[in-house]
């Protein structure tokens, strides 16, 4: 199996070599353990390899501190420049230019009326929307090896990977996500992934929209679902090109039992995920058993990184020590 080195120490230890090609790897935690570094160091060092890297920012974080702080600071540990583009999603309505929508919805309402078929406005509203809807995705410069898209919103997020859908909040208040029309194959990131010739795909991260918008419980299986569709199209390029795929997710806490800190996004993306690490502060034991990677890395400062799934090695059984300075994460 191909990897893409991280040249972060114990990360690299643990997976014999870097992050796998062919399959999705999560790396979780609590903020400001250094997973976005982590995140836009790999994306660099599959530049010095020749590889091309998809950076997909839900949270907006790499043009305002990201980007400016740490961009020189990489090139100067690894000694090559590296260039990026943005890349944005485009809408565009209809078939030919100058469509409206109410022209759409008449077209449909004269027609289903001709026909004697009894059709609610929503209905016919839903129809114009599947056959009005169409996206892709626009790049300011072609050639670089990094290709930033920032995609907030989760029905955005999801109209990248193939899926044109919709939210409502039924009266009950449960918010609720539906698809306007089947899913688009390939997807609008499927065909970035071929333009690019990326060797990877960042998501950082791929829980804040979901968090922003499923708040509550009553939300989960819209949350669940709208994660299954991210899952299988990055799944499906994971197969398909051989991409490593680099998911970065937050963390939810039991009110009970403090310690007791999971991925967000439960079971899905943790079948999804063949390879799950957890970033924690210095001091935080999750077995007395555990081997560690690198253990003349221990030091006050030092952070943790565990082995949370790996198909080699049992939960939390394999940890190492990992520092980040001026210069990156080691």
């Amino acid at each position: 199996m191909e990897r893409i080195r991280t040249e972060v120490e114990a990360l690299d230890i643990m997976t014999e070599g870097g992050l796998p090609r062919g399959t999705i790897t999560q790396v979780f935690g609590e903020k400001a353990l250094g997973k976005s570094i982590i995140s836009l160091q790999v994306a660099h060092r599959a530049a010095i390899e020749g590889c091309s890297a998809i950076i997909i920012d839900t949270e907006q974080s790499y043009t305002s501190y990201l980007l400016p702080y740490w961009k020189e600071r990489l090139e100067k540990r690894f000694s090559k420049e590296f260039k990026i583009s943005r890349a944005y999603l485009k809408h565009e309505q209809g078939k030919k230019k100058g469509i409206s929508r109410s022209q759409v919805v008449s077209a449909i309402a004269g027609t289903v009326k001709q026909l004697g078929l009894n059709t609610s406005e929503s209905e016919i509203g839903e129809i114009a929307n599947m056959l009005l809807s169409s996206v892709s995705v626009e790049v300011e410069e072609s050639g670089n090896s990094l290709i930033l898209i920032e995609v907030p919103d989760i029905t955005e997020l999801l109209a990248l990977h193939g899926f044109d859908c919709y939210i409502t909040v039924s009266e009950a208040g449960r918010v609720e996500i539906r698809l306007k029309k089947p899913p688009s194959i390939p997807s609008p990131l499927q065909d970035l992934v071929e333009r690019a010739g990326a060797s990877l795909i960042v998501y950082d991260s791929i829980s804040a929209p979901l968090k922003s918008v499923f708040a509550g419980t009553a939300d989960l299986p819209a949350r669940s679902s709208s994660l299954s569709m991210l899952l299988t199209t990055a799944q499906r390029l994971c197969s398909k090109y051989g991409l490593a795929v680099l998911a970065l997710s937050h963390v939810t806490i039991n009110p009970i039992q403090a310690w007791d800190r999971r991925p967000f996004g439960g079971v899905i993306l943790g079948h999804e995920a063949k390879f799950s690490f957890e970033l924690t502060k210095h001091g935080s034991k999750r077995s007395e058993d555990a081997e560690c990677v690198n253990p003349d890395k221990d030091d006050k400062k030092s952070r943790v990184i565990w082995a949370q799934r790996h198909p080699a090695i049992e939960d939390y059984s394999r940890f190492g020590y990992f520092s980040i300075d001026e210069l990156g994460v080691h």
